[in-house]
């Protein structure tokens, strides 16, 4: 009998592990034998065949672990990816030397044929080892409307853009970045913890990578079989699945839109559910594990002629794939306008940059020497129900705070006061519901916010920027989420980069760029453990940066609330050091820590 050994990459994605089990076990119910393994090929047999995925195992296996030409020729290619994403063009360059291979999509099996590519389609089908909800219509299902997928501006944009649709649901939306996810973590949930979540959330929003229109299977199975009701973007490849019958399709910009009107009726999300689960049911991996037995079989019997492999090419190939060791997503947007962190590093300095950030640094600290100070109190107004101080510094170019303290003071949860410091602004006179301080120059938001801090008694602070708008369940989400942490963040919705601060605080990121920044609920005592934020003003617009890398340098908790609950305009900020000379600022940043 033919041994199908199912080979995952060693430090691959814990995604394309779980699917080849999958695969293999429905070998095994099939009546073939499969066995999995990770790493290296196992030692090969007279009748055994390796089964991969190879745009991620060939690029991933080391040198000293690849495999050599007589097991390549006897590996079937296990492709995944979808015409129109770069995966899928590095699948076609790499499953030419293998000896078979098998394509899990009918779009990507016609395209792979059409460029010359010898390859079957595979049908994926229902499989019990995803099913951890059993059809159960009466199961609770505490989540309104989740996400699964990594990080991509265009899905970021659209996520960020159903912000006010899905505020009045529970929503927790996974935005991994996209690198290979080999572990659990607050935004990547594998195998059990990925199908117990879809058992307790209603609806998945379901949107499309790169430049592919075509159904992403794996993930609306998963969801199906655990009864969480698909909610795509229009896609191509959908067939057998009936729209509005199995699932519901619309335009990419009104997911947000369908979500919320789909979840106020019940009954019709009650018959996509069950009439979604019945047709999973109804579809068989038999045949198909059946014909990779038999592609196998052929492999070992030499009816099928494997390519001659030139094993050195192949090798070359996936070398320029790689990525260096702990590389980091591309599609991670800086929390900044303007500054990038390593990125922004990397371009040329002038001379006359230079001494124009020395310019800067000489005039914010001649005005600090000089500038007057003021408050304002706040008009009479009716006490919070949180014992939380928002902390909000408005800089020349952001938009007026009394929208943003509107939302706060009048949002399901409100806060014991809001403290307002207006930095070099001029805003006209008028009574406001919060305390203003008025510098009547710029010195700096870190000298700022701590000015703020010193009139602050509460126990947690809210700590925003000018230009943002809240949510009116901002403070209650965040305080739901505070037990045993010390800060507490969201993803905020940017109009050019779509969600920022969407990642929890990781030190090897933080290193290299700035993702993360305000929108902040924080314990008062651990920012008086820290001494406020930094006033250097060398540091202006990493304040928060600085706040982050402290925070994950502490190993301090900090919990992801995993919904869109700000928004923000594009700020503008004025010439700052770090614009003009990020070399000396972003060297600065590591020894100020």
């Amino acid at each position: 009998m033919t041994d199908l050994c199912f080979v995952s990459a060693e430090g691959g994605s814990a995604f394309m592990e779980e699917l080849l089990e999958v695969v293999a076990d429905a070998v095994r119910s099939a009546g073939g034998q499969a066995r999995t393994a990770v790493g290296k090929y196992p030692e090969a047999g007279p009748d055994t065949v390796y089964v991969v995925v190879p745009h991620e195992y060939f690029v991933i296996c080391p040198d000293t672990d690849y495999p050599d030409a007589d097991q390549v020729r006897r590996t079937i290619g296990f492709c995944v990816e979808h015409p129109g994403t770069s995966t899928f063009e590095r699948t076609v360059s790499l499953v030419r030397a293998l000896g078979a291979a098998v394509d899990i999509h009918v779009d990507a099996t016609a395209e792979l044929r059409r460029r010359g590519v010898r390859v079957e389609h595979f049908q994926l089908g229902y499989t019990p080892l995803w099913d951890l909800w059993g059809g159960d219509l009466d199961s609770p299902r505490e989540l309104d409307v989740t996400y699964l997928g990594t990080a991509e501006r265009r899905r970021s944009a659209l996520l960020g853009s159903y912000a006010r649709d899905l505020e009045g649901l529970r929503t927790r939306l996974l935005t991994p970045p996209h690198e290979p996810m080999t572990a659990a973590r607050v935004d990547f949930l594998p195998g059990k913890a990925k199908f117990e979540h879809l058992a307790r959330s209603r609806f998945l929003l379901n949107l499309h990578r790169e430049r592919k229109q075509t159904l992403e299977w794996v993930r609306t199975l998963e969801a199906m079989t655990n009864g969480c009701v698909v909610i795509s973007e229009t896609s191509a490849d959908i067939e057998p699945l009936v729209p509005g019958e199995h699932l519901v399709m619309a335009r990419a910009e009104s997911l947000g839109t369908v979500a919320a009107a789909l979840a106020a009726e019940p009954g019709r999300e009650r018959r996509l559910r069950a009439a979604a689960y019945e047709f999973v049911r109804s579809l068989d991996m038999g045949p198909s594990a059946r014909m990779l037995i038999d592609v196998a079989s052929s492999l070992v019997r030499g009816v099928t002629s494997a390519p001659a492999t030139d094993l050195a090419t192949m090798r070359r190939f996936a070398s320029t794939l790689r990525s260096p060791a702990n590389a980091l997503a591309v599609d991670t947007a800086s929390f900044d306008a303007r500054f990038a962190g390593d990125r922004s590093v990397q371009a040329a300095v002038s001379p006359e940059g230079v001494v124009a950030s020395a310019r800067i640094i000489r005039q914010v600290e001649g005005a600090r020497r000089v500038a007057t100070r003021r408050w304002e109190p706040a008009v009479a107004s009716s006490p919070g129900t949180a014992d939380v101080d928002v902390l909000i510094v408005r800089r020349t170019g952001e938009a007026d705070p009394d929208e943003l303290a509107n939302d706060l003071l009048t949002g399901s949860v409100t806060p014991k006061r809001v403290l307002v410091g207006e930095d070099g602004v001029h805003p006209w006179p008028r009574p406001r519901p919060y305390d203003v301080l008025l510098h009547d120059a710029p010195l700096g938001r870190g000298l700022t916010r701590n000015g703020l801090l010193e009139r602050s008694t509460a126990s947690w602070l809210l700590v925003l920027d000018g230009g943002t708008r809240a949510s009116e369940f901002l403070l209650e989400r965040l305080l739901a989420a505070s037990e045993g942490a010390d800060v507490v963040h969201c993803p905020i919705a940017d109009p050019g980069e779509g969600l920022v601060g969407a990642l929890p605080p990781e030190e090897r990121r933080l290193r290299t760029l700035p993702y993360l920044g305000s929108g902040y609920l924080v314990r008062r005592s651990l920012v008086d453990e820290f001494g406020g934020w930094t006033t250097e003003v060398l540091f202006e617009g990493l304040e928060d940066h600085l706040f982050w890398r402290r925070v994950a340098a502490a190993d301090r908790r900090a919990t992801l609330v995993q919904q869109v609950l700000l928004r923000r305009q594009r700020p503008d900020p004025g010439s700052r050091p770090m614009d003009l000379d990020p070399h000396r600022v972003w060297a600065a940043v590591e020894n100020a820590l």
